[in-house]
Order: C-alpha cells, then structure tokens, then sequence
C-alpha cells in the first residue's frame, strides 16, 4: 500500500475523490504538470523528478510514451511510458498486467491510491505508483473548473510549442527545413532498402515491404515474419496459372496456411456460415495439396502474434492477407517482376507525367472489395455495415495504396536505381516524391503540423513529402527531446529574434 508523502502539501488537503474528476482530468494534470508541487515521491518513499512528462498518445496503449523521468534515490534516468488511472485498483481492473503492450510503462499515475498493492507487467516488472492527489495545490472545485478546458492541450508535444517561437519566420523557410527533412528520411529507408537488394533480389525487398505495409500498426511484425517464410522464390514454384482469380485464392490459400489462420488451424474460431464454411473448404484443400511444393508440412511452426484488438474489423490479419494474395496475383505475373509495371511506367519526369504516374502507380497498388472478403473480416464474422461487391470495403483502398507508393515503392524505386545506375529512374522517383499530394493525417502528422506551424499555417503541409518531413523530424528530435538541434525549434539563433 501507498506510505504516506514525506513532503510537499498535506495530504489531508489533497483532491477529494469526487464523481467530475476522470481520466482525462488527471492526464490534464500529467499533462500540464499543474497544478502539482514538488518534490515528489512514489508509493514506496522513491523520489520521482519529471524531466519531460511524455507524449499522450489518444489511443490503445500507454497513455503517454516517451516520458522521462529521474527515479530512486540515485536520480536514475529512466525513459518509458506513463499509465494514467483515477485509482492504483484500475491497473488490475483494465486487465494491464497481462497486456504485452504496456511492458513499456516505467511509471504509474493515478489520482487515489485506493486499492494499492504492488503495480507489476506482463514481463514481471515492477512499475512505481505515483498519487497526484498529495501534490495538488488547489481545492477540488478550482480544479474542476481549470482542468476541462486544458484537456484539449494533451497531445502537444511541448509545453512551449516551437511555432510560438518561429511566427516571425516566413512560412517558406519552415517548409524548406521540412522538405529536407522529408528528403533525408526517403533516402535513408531507400539506404535500408539498396542494403536489403545486396543480399536478396528487388522484388523481395518490395515484397517485403508491401507485406509490412498491410500489417498497420498492430501486425506488422507477423507480417514481416510471413514474407521471410514465404519469399518470392517459394511463391514462384507454386502452379500460378493465366487466370489473376484462380492465381489469387491458390496465394491466398497458402498465405493463410503458413500464416497459421485457415478455420482448421484455429479450435477457437467457432462455427462458421454456410458462405464461410465454403470459402474455407476450398482453402483448406489448395494448402493441403500445395504444402509439398512449398516445402512446409501440415504441422510445421505458424507465425505467431496475430493481433485483432487492435484493429478495425476491415483491417483484421486474415482480410489484409487476401488483399497481398490479390496483390500478389498481380503483380508476380508481370514481366520483369514486381517491379516490371512500376519501371515500365516511368519516361519523361515532366511535371504532367509525374502527376499521371503517380496516379498510376497508385492505381497498380489499389485491390477493390470482391469476392468472399467483401463482406468478412474474418471466417465467420460477417463485415458489418459493408455491401456485396464494389459497395464493400477496398482489400486496398486508395489511401492504404498511397502510403505504400510513398513509403515503399519510392525507397524501393530510389534504391533500384542506384544499384542500376539508372539516372532517369532515380530522376523520376525523386519527382513523384517532391510532388505526391498529402496522405491521410496520423497522430504525428497532426501533432507536428500544431506543433511547428501553429493553428493559422497548418494548413502550408500540402504534400506527402511534407509530412514525411514532419516524421523524420519528429523521431530525430521531438522523442530524443533534441529540441536545441533542431532546425524548426526556433531555438537556434534566438538571441538575434527582432525585439517585440
């Protein structure tokens, strides 16, 4: 249980346990580290000290990522995640110590400590538990009525957003910092990809990289795992005959096979309907008789780690792997390979071409909703709200098509070039990039676009290559908490800002 506080308010004055103050109040506090006064100890006398309170991350997981923070008597720097809860009994409630995914958290927030006992991890880690309550310097009622209003500040990356400091500079400057940024990430996953070519083919590394695309988020590690038992090589010995259909549900069968989620591979999937139950008796069948050519067996190893929780039903693992099976059909029957359609589409990288082409190349990575996964997410489970045929849900849509030219096929491009020595490619693949319209918004994005141009210039990020910068800077510089580096933190040079 929580010892009493060997310092700061008393803790009889501390916050009451009224019903308005929630979750989102008390990460308002983390937050704003306000209205909070130190020192502060954990739940066993251990010194806590903020240096830098994390990054709220409004969705699964840990609510802030990136903390860190000085903890024990020896002030040791810990970087981590922060878990915020009303009262130390939540951790347990939320089901938090058999979740992988907060192995990360090195400290435990709450506003209570009703029901402390010790906080441990899915990895047997022992987490501190520091009680807020003990250091608020305001009554309740001033805290209900300050608070709610900040709640919309979680998720800004400092307490002193940069575009505060750089509103003098003209936005053209900004934007040229940041495409630099831009360009300096494409050539480093383009590094990545030429180092993956020295050791495998082109097509393998672009495989391998569509392949952890479609994972999202939640898979992309099982995915990766897939492409490195199935390579492309071992794809080609299969009997992949003229007709893109057929050649699809023989790639799909074998993809679900090894991925270890055919209905006979998993006891506690349930029973399926009747369209389902037909679907999974023609894959069982092609896995069963293609396993020799594949050189696997019916009981070999699986990948393991699927995750569906994390999620959309549209995007659950057995979906995104029929959509590379309708990818890979078409893509494994074009000359020159997988790249043979996207080479053989560059000329000329004037500006009219490059906007075609990249239309193009988007289009080349677009699988429309059709067949059995139209309307499934899964074996059994029914895509609700989604109709039969061009009125369901895209195995690719246009979006997820987009991430992957700019995040896949442009490196992909980039680096083929440079082990071919081909000018032109190498041209042309920089156009598309320099020229490619905005993708869809993700937290970074959003965050990074408040953060460096404030609310009246956020709307300057108009392209792909933007963005991209705005990544690049935020792994290099916000999560390190390298802000005297970085070149859009207004910090530089700021003894020369023109006086107020």
């Amino acid at each position: 249980m929580c010892i009493p506080a060997r310092a700061g308010p008393d803790p009889g004055s501390g916050v009451s346990m009224d019903r308005g103050i929630s979750e989102a109040i008390v990460a308002a506090v983390w937050n704003e580290q306000w209205p909070l006064s130190g020192p502060m100890w954990d739940c066993e006398g251990r010194p806590v000290a903020v240096v830098y309170r994390g990054r709220w991350t409004a969705g699964s997981g840990p609510d802030f990522e990136g903390a860190m923070l000085a903890l024990g008597d020896g002030h040791k720097l810990v970087t981590g995640s922060v878990e915020v809860h009303l009262r130390c009994a939540d951790w347990w409630a939320h089901g938090h110590h058999t979740d992988p995914r907060y192995n990360s958290v090195a400290l435990h927030v709450v506003m209570w400590p009703t029901g402390a006992r010790a906080v441990t991890r899915s990895d047997g880690e022992t987490v501190p538990t520091l009680v807020l309550a003990d250091y608020i310097t305001v009554p309740t009622h001033e805290l209900l009525d300050k608070l709610p209003p900040l709640v919309g500040n979680l998720g800004t990356l400092s307490e002193e957003p940069c575009w505060q400091r750089t509103e003098h500079w003209p936005v053209e400057r900004l934007l040229a910092h940041i495409e630099a940024a831009g360009d300096a990430r494409l050539h480093a996953r383009a590094a990545l990809m030429e180092a993956g070519m020295a050791v495998g083919s082109p097509d393998d590394v672009f495989y391998q990289g569509v392949m952890d695309a479609l994972g999202y988020s939640a898979n992309r590690r099982p995915m990766r795992d897939l492409a490195a038992l199935l390579p492309v090589t071992q794809l080609l010995a299969l009997p992949l005959g003229p007709d893109e259909q057929e050649r699809a549900l023989l790639l799909e069968a074998v993809l679900l096979g090894a991925a270890g989620l055919l209905p006979s591979q998993r006891p506690l999937l349930g029973p399926l309907d009747w369209q389902s139950a037909q679907h999974a008796e023609e894959l069982e069948r092609l896995w069963s008789a293609h396993l020799p050519v594949l050189g696997l067996w019916s009981g070999g190893p699986k990948i393991a780690g699927w995750k569906m929780d994390r999620a959309r039903p549209a995007n659950w693992p057995p979906r995104r792997l029929a959509a590379a099976a309708h990818l890979l059909a078409r893509l494994l029957w074009q000359r020159g390979g997988m790249l043979g359609p996207f080479v053989d589409a560059v000329g000329g990288a004037h500006s009219a071409h490059t906007a075609r082409l990249a239309a193009h190349w988007t289009q080349l990575l677009t699988v429309p909703a059709q067949g059995y996964w139209a309307t499934h997410a899964d074996f059994g489970h029914p895509l609700s709200g989604q109709g039969e045929g061009e009125g369901g849900a895209a195995l690719i849509g246009r979006s997820r098509a987009a991430d992957m030219v700019v995040n896949v096929l442009l490196p992909t491009m980039l680096a083929y070039a440079d082990r071919t020595d081909d000018d032109n490619l190498r041209r042309t693949a920089q156009a598309v990039y320099a020229s490619y319209p905005k993708l869809s918004e993700n937290r970074i994005t959003r965050a990074m676009a408040d953060e460096a141009l404030g609310p009246h210039r956020k709307g300057a990020i108009t392209t792909a290559r933007q963005q991209q910068g705005l990544i690049h800077l935020y792994r290099l510089y916000c999560e390190a908490r390298r802000c005297y580096e970085c070149p859009i933190s207004g910090i530089r040079g700021m003894s020369s800002r023109p006086l107020s």
